[in-house]
């Protein structure tokens, strides 16, 4: 029944080992970018390292030169060849005239399978190709 976990860490590699020091060694649930990097490399773990791979450093060589927007939203198109990117649906108005989208003009869906008495534990590991 203990949580650790870190997210948007740089120029540390392993995410994993960090989340699990943070779990052990501190009261935190959650530590964050600068923060999370500083205590992983203060436990031991290796770092700073330069965490880019010639295919990341092209692919972000490419998106520059083309001032082009990363795609990572569901269900959007581009106004043209590269953003910004718009919903790929009408918007979504409700009766009165309210939209059910939020500020980031993504619909929000709605379930009732979803609710406090039906839910679980999540548990998630991400593990690169070993070198």
């Amino acid at each position: 029944m203990e949580v650790g976990a870190v997210a948007a860490m740089r120029f540390v590699k392993d995410g994993i080992r960090a989340a699990k020091l943070v779990m052990q060694h501190t009261k935190h649930t959650l530590l964050v970018g600068e923060k999370a990097s500083a205590f992983a490399i203060s436990m031991g773990l290796p770092g700073p390292s330069n965490l880019s791979s010639s295919d990341s450093i092209r692919k972000w060589s490419k998106w520059k030169e083309n001032n082009c927007q990363p795609n990572f939203w569901k269900d959007v198109v581009p106004l043209d060849s590269c953003g910004p990117y718009h919903a790929k649906a009408s918007m979504d108005v409700k009766e009165g005239g309210c939209s059910t989208r939020n500020l980031m003009g993504v619909a929000e869906p709605r379930s009732s399978l979803v609710g406090p008495h039906n839910h679980d534990t999540i548990s998630m590991a991400v593990i690169d190709k070993v070198s």
